[in-house]
């Protein structure tokens, strides 16, 4: 019997009864195992009474590792199971991004053949710890250890509704004038991403050194969900707002900025060489070359 189920199942049961019916062994030889093993590393596990098992600090460790293999191993056949039975891929990207431009476009990927589930993650994760097979990333990349294609430059472009703007000064001098109310994305306002106003006005030739945002929210989606409802003025960048401005719910105020920030679509290196990642790729390729804004060129 290999230790790391054993463990993790000992781990998460407390009990050796338990644990050997979840491996479908006799208990005795859960139990006889338990004990080579301690006799093996020199260390007690398993504090035993004859109505309770408690994990020792050496115990718990080991215990906590195993559960952690034993996951991981887990997530490796079910991604090896997806390769071999199934064109599913997940996808994972923030929730910005998802809510604002991925989702409206997934429609289309049905005709390539792409079974896509959208995993939202804010995070840049691990991918061998997480379910997902690939990552669309806003930063500067390329991403050390992974397999990272290049999908689209980003460009800054403050938008309003034209109910804000029915009762504002001329758009051309809006982005100067005291009275105006800015709406920022807290996160890109810290996260050193260049998503934020300072960035905006250091690199858009504007008339003023600072903005204080009137109103910051933890999403880029919900300030640009205020700024259509009417609150004041909001930063937006590609992708996320194209869909708003060719609607007419935003209009583009002043400048666009081209930002170091790009989007990316990242991976491990094996998936991509797959053919899901090439047609993953195509595709996503595909849909940014459709959009269609004076202001915010992609390339």
């Amino acid at each position: 019997m290999q230790a790391a189920p054993m463990l993790a199942a000992i781990g998460e049961e407390m009990s050796f009864t338990k644990a050997a019916e979840r491996l479908n062994v006799d208990q005795s030889a859960v139990s006889h195992r338990a004990r080579s093993l301690e006799e093996a590393l020199g260390h007690t596990l398993f504090d035993r009474t004859t109505r309770s098992l408690r994990l020792t600090e050496v115990g718990g460790i080991l215990c906590g590792a195993a559960r952690e293999s034993v996951a991981g191993w887990d997530r490796a056949l079910d991604k090896l199971d997806r390769v071999q039975s199934t064109n599913l891929i997940h996808l994972s990207m923030p929730s910005s991004l998802a809510m604002k431009w991925f989702i409206p476009i997934l429609p289309t990927a049905r005709a390539m053949g792409l079974n896509i589930s959208v995993d939202v993650n804010e995070q840049a994760i691990e991918f061998q710890a997480n379910d997902a097979d690939a990552a669309i990333r806003f930063g500067r990349g390329p991403y050390p250890g992974l397999h990272s294609s290049h999908l689209a430059h980003c460009w800054l472009q403050p938008v309003a509704s034209p109910k804000y703007l029915e009762h504002t000064p001329a758009p051309e001098t809006l982005l100067n004038h005291p009275d105006t109310v800015f709406l920022a994305d807290r996160r890109g306002e810290m996260d050193g991403s260049e998503f934020s106003w300072d960035y905006y006005l250091s690199n858009g030739g504007l008339d003023r050194e600072r903005i204080m945002p009137g109103s910051q929210f933890d999403r880029a989606d919900l300030m640009l969900q205020a700024a259509i409802g009417g609150m004041g003025v909001g930063l937006g960048r590609t992708l996320l707002i194209e869909g708003d401005v060719k609607a007419g719910h935003l209009m583009a105020i002043g400048p666009a900025v081209r930002m170091q920030s790009a989007y990316w679509l990242v991976c491990s290196p094996s998936f991509a060489q797959t053919n899901r990642f090439e047609t993953l790729h195509q595709w996503i390729k595909t849909e940014i070359r459709s959009i269609t804004s004076s202001h915010l060129p992609i390339d």
